[in-house]
Protein backbone atom coordinates (compact mmCIF):
# COMPACT_ATOMS: atom_id res chain seq x y z
CA UNK A 1 0.00 0.00 0.00
CA UNK A 2 2.99 2.32 0.66
CA UNK A 3 4.54 1.47 -2.28
CA UNK A 4 1.44 2.17 -4.50
CA UNK A 5 1.37 5.80 -2.65
CA UNK A 6 4.18 6.55 -3.76
CA UNK A 7 3.97 5.61 -7.53
CA UNK A 8 0.42 7.16 -7.94
CA UNK A 9 0.96 10.92 -7.71
CA UNK A 10 3.97 9.77 -10.72
CA UNK A 11 1.48 7.67 -12.83
CA UNK A 12 -0.89 10.47 -12.74
CA UNK A 13 2.14 13.08 -13.70
CA UNK A 14 2.60 10.90 -16.65
CA UNK A 15 -1.05 10.94 -17.94
CA UNK A 16 -1.86 14.44 -17.31
CA UNK A 17 1.40 16.30 -17.94
CA UNK A 18 1.99 18.14 -21.64
CA UNK A 19 6.08 17.44 -21.23
CA UNK A 20 8.24 15.17 -22.87
CA UNK A 21 8.97 11.54 -22.74
CA UNK A 22 12.48 12.17 -21.46
CA UNK A 23 11.23 13.76 -18.60
CA UNK A 24 8.31 11.42 -17.74
CA UNK A 25 11.09 8.43 -17.86
CA UNK A 26 13.19 10.95 -15.49
CA UNK A 27 10.39 11.26 -13.17
CA UNK A 28 9.88 7.45 -12.85
CA UNK A 29 13.19 6.88 -12.14
CA UNK A 30 13.84 9.14 -9.40
CA UNK A 31 10.58 7.46 -8.03
CA UNK A 32 11.57 3.71 -8.22
CA UNK A 33 14.84 4.71 -6.62
CA UNK A 34 13.09 6.25 -3.79
CA UNK A 35 11.12 3.06 -3.23
CA UNK A 36 14.43 1.00 -3.42
CA UNK A 37 16.18 3.37 -0.62
CA UNK A 38 13.45 2.86 1.52
CA UNK A 39 13.12 -1.06 1.32
CA UNK A 40 16.54 -0.68 1.68
CA UNK A 41 16.41 1.04 4.87
CA UNK A 42 13.65 -1.07 6.70
CA UNK A 43 15.32 -4.11 5.78
CA UNK A 44 19.00 -3.22 7.49
CA UNK A 45 16.44 -1.70 10.52
CA UNK A 46 14.85 -5.11 11.31
CA UNK A 47 18.40 -7.04 10.70
CA UNK A 48 20.24 -4.31 13.64
CA UNK A 49 17.13 -4.82 15.75
CA UNK A 50 16.95 -8.87 15.44
CA UNK A 51 21.02 -8.24 16.39
CA UNK A 52 20.31 -6.74 19.50
CA UNK A 53 16.98 -7.53 20.63
CA UNK A 54 16.59 -10.91 19.32
CA UNK A 55 20.41 -12.32 19.97
CA UNK A 56 20.85 -14.27 23.02
CA UNK A 57 24.81 -13.76 23.05
CA UNK A 58 23.79 -10.41 22.82
CA UNK A 59 20.87 -9.79 25.57
CA UNK A 60 23.57 -11.89 27.79
CA UNK A 61 25.94 -9.63 27.43
CA UNK A 62 23.75 -6.88 28.33
CA UNK A 63 22.21 -8.60 31.50
CA UNK A 64 25.80 -8.87 32.56
CA UNK A 65 26.50 -5.06 32.43
CA UNK A 66 23.49 -4.53 34.16
CA UNK A 67 24.14 -6.78 36.33
CA UNK A 68 27.27 -5.53 36.95
CA UNK A 69 26.14 -1.63 36.95
CA UNK A 70 23.39 -2.58 39.67
CA UNK A 71 26.26 -3.88 42.00
CA UNK A 72 27.45 -0.66 41.74
CA UNK A 73 24.40 1.10 41.88
CA UNK A 74 22.61 -0.42 44.84
CA UNK A 75 25.92 -0.64 47.17
CA UNK A 76 28.02 2.18 48.80
CA UNK A 77 30.63 2.09 46.08
CA UNK A 78 28.38 4.75 43.26
CA UNK A 79 28.84 6.84 46.42
CA UNK A 80 32.22 6.58 47.15
CA UNK A 81 33.75 7.41 43.40
CA UNK A 82 31.70 10.02 43.06
CA UNK A 83 32.64 11.52 46.57
CA UNK A 84 35.96 11.40 45.56
CA UNK A 85 36.26 12.69 42.63
CA UNK A 86 34.39 15.67 43.47
CA UNK A 87 36.66 15.74 46.90
CA UNK A 88 40.12 15.09 45.30
CA UNK A 89 40.08 15.25 41.21
CA UNK A 90 37.64 18.45 40.42
CA UNK A 91 38.72 21.82 39.63
CA UNK A 92 38.86 24.14 37.31
CA UNK A 93 40.87 22.82 34.58
CA UNK A 94 38.41 19.37 34.48
CA UNK A 95 35.44 21.43 34.41
CA UNK A 96 37.00 23.36 31.31
CA UNK A 97 37.73 20.47 29.88
CA UNK A 98 34.48 19.13 30.14
CA UNK A 99 32.82 21.60 28.69
CA UNK A 100 34.46 20.70 25.68
CA UNK A 101 34.32 16.65 25.59
CA UNK A 102 30.42 16.53 27.04
CA UNK A 103 29.61 18.25 23.37
CA UNK A 104 29.45 15.25 21.69
CA UNK A 105 26.34 13.90 23.80
CA UNK A 106 24.42 16.92 22.86
CA UNK A 107 21.91 15.33 21.26
CA UNK A 108 21.14 18.37 19.02
CA UNK A 109 24.37 18.41 18.30
CA UNK A 110 25.47 15.43 17.27
CA UNK A 111 22.26 13.81 15.36
CA UNK A 112 21.92 16.83 13.50
CA UNK A 113 25.71 16.16 12.43
CA UNK A 114 25.61 12.80 11.66
CA UNK A 115 22.98 13.66 9.24
CA UNK A 116 24.42 16.35 7.39
CA UNK A 117 27.42 13.81 6.70
CA UNK A 118 25.49 11.06 5.69
CA UNK A 119 23.44 12.98 3.44
CA UNK A 120 26.29 15.44 1.99
CA UNK A 121 29.57 13.00 2.23
CA UNK A 122 27.13 9.81 1.43
CA UNK A 123 29.97 8.20 -1.13
CA UNK A 124 32.83 9.11 1.52
CA UNK A 125 34.01 6.80 4.41
CA UNK A 126 32.69 9.85 6.38
CA UNK A 127 29.13 8.97 4.81
CA UNK A 128 29.85 5.67 5.93
CA UNK A 129 30.71 6.31 9.62
CA UNK A 130 27.78 8.62 10.19
CA UNK A 131 25.30 6.39 9.12
CA UNK A 132 26.73 3.46 10.75
CA UNK A 133 26.22 6.07 14.11
CA UNK A 134 22.90 7.03 13.32
CA UNK A 135 22.01 3.12 12.99
CA UNK A 136 23.46 2.06 16.19
CA UNK A 137 21.30 5.52 18.16
CA UNK A 138 18.34 3.97 16.67
CA UNK A 139 18.62 0.68 17.51
CA UNK A 140 20.01 1.38 21.34
CA UNK A 141 17.51 4.30 21.74
CA UNK A 142 14.47 2.21 22.62
CA UNK A 143 16.63 0.29 25.43
CA UNK A 144 18.23 3.19 27.21
CA UNK A 145 14.99 4.83 27.71
CA UNK A 146 13.93 1.36 29.03
CA UNK A 147 16.74 0.73 31.04
CA UNK A 148 16.48 4.66 32.39
CA UNK A 149 13.14 4.07 33.89
CA UNK A 150 13.07 0.32 34.88
CA UNK A 151 16.20 1.26 37.44
CA UNK A 152 14.40 4.51 38.39
CA UNK A 153 17.52 6.29 39.74
CA UNK A 154 18.15 9.26 40.11
CA UNK A 155 21.29 11.99 39.54
CA UNK A 156 23.62 12.82 42.48
CA UNK A 157 22.48 16.10 43.05
CA UNK A 158 18.52 14.79 43.30
CA UNK A 159 19.12 11.50 45.37
CA UNK A 160 21.26 8.49 45.72
CA UNK A 161 22.25 5.68 42.95
CA UNK A 162 19.95 3.13 44.22
CA UNK A 163 17.46 1.47 41.30
CA UNK A 164 13.81 2.28 42.66
CA UNK A 165 11.94 0.81 39.81
CA UNK A 166 9.94 3.51 37.88
CA UNK A 167 10.62 6.67 40.45
CA UNK A 168 13.28 8.18 38.42
CA UNK A 169 14.34 8.77 34.79
CA UNK A 170 17.98 8.23 35.34
CA UNK A 171 19.66 4.85 35.79
CA UNK A 172 21.59 5.00 32.21
CA UNK A 173 23.25 8.21 31.06
CA UNK A 174 21.90 8.77 26.96
CA UNK A 175 24.20 11.79 27.24
CA UNK A 176 26.64 9.42 27.51
CA UNK A 177 25.03 6.64 25.42
CA UNK A 178 24.86 9.27 22.09
CA UNK A 179 28.01 10.62 22.70
CA UNK A 180 30.08 7.39 22.95
CA UNK A 181 28.40 5.94 19.61
CA UNK A 182 30.13 8.01 17.06
CA UNK A 183 33.81 7.55 18.22
CA UNK A 184 33.14 3.52 18.64
CA UNK A 185 31.97 3.20 15.42
CA UNK A 186 35.08 5.20 14.20
CA UNK A 187 37.47 2.65 16.06
CA UNK A 188 35.60 -0.12 14.35
CA UNK A 189 36.08 0.98 11.42
CA UNK A 190 39.69 1.62 11.64
CA UNK A 191 42.33 -1.27 11.32
CA UNK A 192 45.44 0.43 12.55
CA UNK A 193 45.34 -0.55 16.54
CA UNK A 194 46.30 2.96 17.89
CA UNK A 195 43.77 4.96 16.29
CA UNK A 196 41.59 2.50 17.26
CA UNK A 197 42.70 2.65 21.09
CA UNK A 198 42.58 6.70 20.38
CA UNK A 199 39.21 6.52 19.47
CA UNK A 200 37.69 4.36 21.90
CA UNK A 201 39.36 6.57 24.29
CA UNK A 202 37.88 9.76 23.24
CA UNK A 203 34.35 7.48 23.57
CA UNK A 204 34.65 7.49 27.06
CA UNK A 205 35.58 11.24 27.24
CA UNK A 206 31.57 12.45 27.43
CA UNK A 207 30.90 9.59 30.48
CA UNK A 208 33.75 11.57 32.18
CA UNK A 209 32.39 14.53 32.20
CA UNK A 210 29.08 13.86 33.52
CA UNK A 211 30.87 12.87 36.58
CA UNK A 212 32.35 15.67 36.68
CA UNK A 213 29.37 17.68 36.25
CA UNK A 214 27.92 15.45 39.22
CA UNK A 215 25.29 15.01 36.88
CA UNK A 216 25.29 10.66 36.85
CA UNK A 217 27.04 8.09 39.41
CA UNK A 218 29.47 5.77 37.70
CA UNK A 219 27.09 2.96 37.09
CA UNK A 220 24.99 5.03 35.09
CA UNK A 221 27.59 6.65 32.93
CA UNK A 222 29.14 2.78 32.12
CA UNK A 223 25.81 1.26 31.66
CA UNK A 224 25.37 4.67 28.94
CA UNK A 225 29.04 3.61 27.30
CA UNK A 226 28.21 -0.23 27.26
CA UNK A 227 24.70 0.28 25.35
CA UNK A 228 26.56 1.99 23.11
CA UNK A 229 29.46 -0.56 22.53
CA UNK A 230 26.66 -3.09 22.09
CA UNK A 231 24.63 -1.84 19.92
CA UNK A 232 27.77 -0.75 17.52
CA UNK A 233 28.83 -4.59 17.75
CA UNK A 234 24.87 -4.94 16.60
CA UNK A 235 24.56 -3.16 13.31
CA UNK A 236 28.10 -4.21 12.93
CA UNK A 237 26.37 -7.72 12.57
CA UNK A 238 24.19 -6.96 9.72
CA UNK A 239 24.82 -7.74 6.47
CA UNK A 240 23.72 -5.42 3.74
CA UNK A 241 21.06 -6.97 1.13
CA UNK A 242 22.62 -8.09 -2.03
CA UNK A 243 21.10 -7.03 -5.06
CA UNK A 244 20.59 -8.96 -8.53
CA UNK A 245 19.31 -7.31 -11.57
CA UNK A 246 18.22 -8.26 -15.16
CA UNK A 247 18.80 -5.94 -17.94
CA UNK A 248 17.43 -6.93 -21.72
CA UNK A 249 19.24 -5.16 -24.45
CA UNK A 250 18.07 -5.64 -28.06
CA UNK A 251 20.39 -6.25 -30.96
CA UNK A 252 19.78 -5.21 -34.33
CA UNK A 253 18.85 -7.95 -36.33
CA UNK A 254 20.26 -10.54 -34.15
CA UNK A 255 18.07 -10.63 -31.08
CA UNK A 256 18.58 -10.07 -27.58
CA UNK A 257 20.80 -9.88 -25.35
CA UNK A 258 20.61 -11.01 -20.94
CA UNK A 259 22.48 -9.47 -18.09
CA UNK A 260 22.52 -10.34 -14.96
CA UNK A 261 24.37 -7.74 -12.45
CA UNK A 262 24.34 -9.18 -8.49
CA UNK A 263 26.12 -7.02 -6.02
CA UNK A 264 28.46 -7.86 -2.95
Amino acid sequence: MKRFALVLPFLLLIVSANESLAAEDSLITQDIAIIKDVDSIIYVLKRDYRNFYLDKDNLTKLGIGIAGAGIFANTSMDGDIQEFYQDNIRGETTDSISKIVKVPGEVFTTIPLLLGARIFLKEMPAGEWAQKSLRAIVVGAPAGLFIQRATGASRPLDDDSKWRPFRDTHGLSGHVFIGAVPFITAARMNDDPYLKGIFYGLSMLPGLSRINDNKHYFSQVALGWYLAYLSCNSIERTKIQKETTFSIIPISNSGILITVNRSF
